[in-house]
């Protein structure tokens, strides 16, 4: 049966109002992280590097020629031998240039700035890549070692250093960075002495209780492979090499020279990213909240370090962790921050009414302490940074507000132990409404946040789109409740007592009208004491504060009294791009340790 015209006009419109809430939601973020792995860059980059080098050295010193010749011949048979499938010699070919290139460098002490110096660490550095990618996924690895072998009558042992951050069976395979070509991530990459690598340690069945934290991909760190030192024991060459943290080291000493350590901080972002869409991860986590609770939980991004300060990034609605990409390789390259800081993500379904989301969060929490810090001793139970972008920003402000018996107030005008419902209903209710602040959150940073709500959440839109949301079972599309007998059964006439008609489907959207219980309750709240906390709002660029709007929330819902800082910027509603918001977060984490 075909629609009427006027019809048709009405799905036309629910349509185009759909799509606005949907297009305004999202604002900028329409970007897939593409990702593809350059093959030979390395061995050309190596060769390029040595040719460069021999015809310095027929102009300055036949020492220096003779070694280049000698690493291009190297770096020729490796290339040859890893065509034919000799992956072990050719991994062995590509580590003695990569020898060569460092006794070079060291014996020759070559003027630090020069092209010499230059093109050394750079044939170094490529070569020992090329080695790291094939001897990573070589079995003979798997073995207690040690390593040996013979290239050219020349016999060798390889071993891990005992200046290694990491053991070298940590990692299941290692991937250069400079064979990574990616968009969608921001490039933040040092350069320097070293092989700069992403380290994966895959999810396995073994390591569930291990992994439990980390994304299905596992594990992808920033790692740089460095050859510690080369000593001459009876007739092998002995070879230690070490893999270093860059995020904690920033230098290496070669033969008495420090050099700044090579590292990639924006590949492991890339890899682990490879292939998503932030727009359409961001509907399927609001759309199929059932499939995306399994996914959610506090994540981290590296392994747990008691000694550093966590910082917990939330993200907001119609959206998933993907939207910190370039803000993860800007602090990990700041050398001041990465020391002191850990970061983690929060991700929950977007959809879920705020108050379900706020106790997953407080759920999350708890279990992150239990598991790392049982005794309550690490800044992880009394000293966090939190930060929220947009709805992540009012579940980071239920992390820090002294709600007490606001948020309850607003849902009934009689006390919850006077409803005529069962207990498990009231402690339901209970679990929801009254809570604490979080303990540990001492600092925290609201980033385009509606505290208030957003006039677009009163679109009847709306409603279709809650009916559209598929919730797990044990979660009910209301503003506060997953009982169903706040209900008569018999009548459907709701609970006396109870403010709200609990028989019409909420999610989240609707948890952010200016009216719902949950931003009236947040306005008249404080902060505990003691905690600080920021804001950084856009304005589209048009300085008319305070009367602006960042196309989502108006300044009125962002503007929170008694901020240590508020900061306006000219953009839309997705103020975390932006390079003024991003150096201000660095401000306000450099500020939190007394920088």
């Amino acid at each position: 049966m075909k629609p009427t015209r006027a019809g048709a006009s009405a799905h036309g419109k629910m349509a185009t109002a759909l799509f606005a809430l949907v297009f305004s939601l999202l604002a900028t973020s329409c970007s897939t992280v593409n990702v593809r792995t350059e093959k030979g860059i390395l061995t050309r980059e190596s060769l390029k590097s040595a040719k460069i080098l021999r015809n310095l050295g027929e102009r300055d010193g036949p020492n220096l020629a003779s070694v280049s010749e000698r690493c291009i011949c190297l770096l020729r048979d490796a290339k040859r031998n890893e065509s034919f499938g000799a992956r072990d010699n050719a991994s062995f070919g590509y580590l003695k240039a990569a020898v060569e290139a460092r006794k070079m460098l060291v014996g020759e002490e070559a003027a630090v700035g020069s092209t010499e110096e230059k093109k050394l660490i750079d044939l170094h550095n490529h070569a020992l890549a090329k080695f790291a990618e094939i001897w990573s996924q070589d079995p003979r690895r798997n073995g207690p070692g040690p390593y040996r072998f013979s290239l050219h009558g020349e016999k060798f042992e390889i071993k891990q250093s005992p200046n290694s951050d990491y053991d070298s069976h940590f990692f299941d395979r290692a991937v250069a960075t400079e064979s990574i070509k990616g968009k969608g991530v921001i490039d933040k990459h040092r350069k320097g002495f070293g092989a700069s690598l992403v380290g994966v340690r895959e999810q396995r069945p073994e390591r569930a209780e291990e992994l439990a934290r980390f994304p299905k991909r596992g594990m992808h760190l920033p790692v740089s492979l460095t050859i510690d030192c080369i000593e001459t024991v009876e007739d092998t060459q002995v070879i230690s090499v070490a893999l270093l943290d860059p995020v904690q080291r920033q230098s290496v000493n070669v033969g008495g020279r420090n050099y700044p350590l090579a590292a990639d901080f924006s590949a492991p972002v890339e890899l682990i990213l490879k292939g998503r869409n932030e727009v359409i991860c961001g509907l399927e986590g609001f759309f199929d909240a059932k499939d995306r609770i399994k996914e959610s939980g506090i994540f981290l991004m590296e392994p747990y370090d008691p000694d550093r300060i966590p910082v917990i990034l939330t993200h907001g609605l119609i959206s998933v962790p993907i939207i910190w990409r370039d803000i993860i390789p800007e602090f990990l390259s700041e050398p001041e921050i990465a020391k002191r800081y850990q970061f983690m993500a929060f991700t929950y379904p977007s959809s879920f009414p705020i108050p379900e989301s706020a106790q997953l969060f407080r759920q999350e929490l708890a279990a992150l302490r239990e598991t790392y810090d049982p005794d309550g001793n690490d800044p992880l139970s009394n000293n966090i940074v939190a930060m929220g972008h947009s709805m992540g920003g009012v579940l980071t402000h239920l992390l820090v507000a002294d709600i007490e018996d606001r948020l309850w107030n607003e849902v009934s005008d009689v006390p919850l132990d006077e409803l005529p419902i069962s207990s498990e209903a009231k402690q339901e209710f209970r679990d929801l409404v009254y809570f604490e602040p979080d303990k540990a959150v001492s600092r925290a940073v609201f980033l385009s946040t509606p505290h208030g709500g957003a006039e677009m959440a009163t679109l009847s839109v709306v409603d279709v789109v809650s009916k559209l949301v598929r919730f797990p079972s044990d979660v009910i599309v209301t503003t506060l409740s997953t009982t169903a007998d706040l209900l008569d059964p018999a009548s459907g006439v709701q609970v006396d007592g109870l403010k709200m008609d609990m028989t019409k489907p909420t999610t989240s959207v609707q948890s952010l009208r200016p009216d719902s219980p949950v931003s009236v309750a947040l306005t008249t709240s404080p902060c505990k004491p003691g905690v600080k906390y920021h804001s950084i709002i856009g304005d589209r660029g048009k300085g008319d504060t305070p009367d602006s709007s960042d196309g989502v929330v108006e300044y009125w819902s962002s503007h929170v009294p008694g901020a240590e800082s508020e900061l306006i910027v000219p953009t839309g509603h997705t103020t975390y791009t932006h390079e003024i918001a991003i150096a201000d977060l660095k401000r306000i984490l450099r500020l939190h340790v007394g920088l």
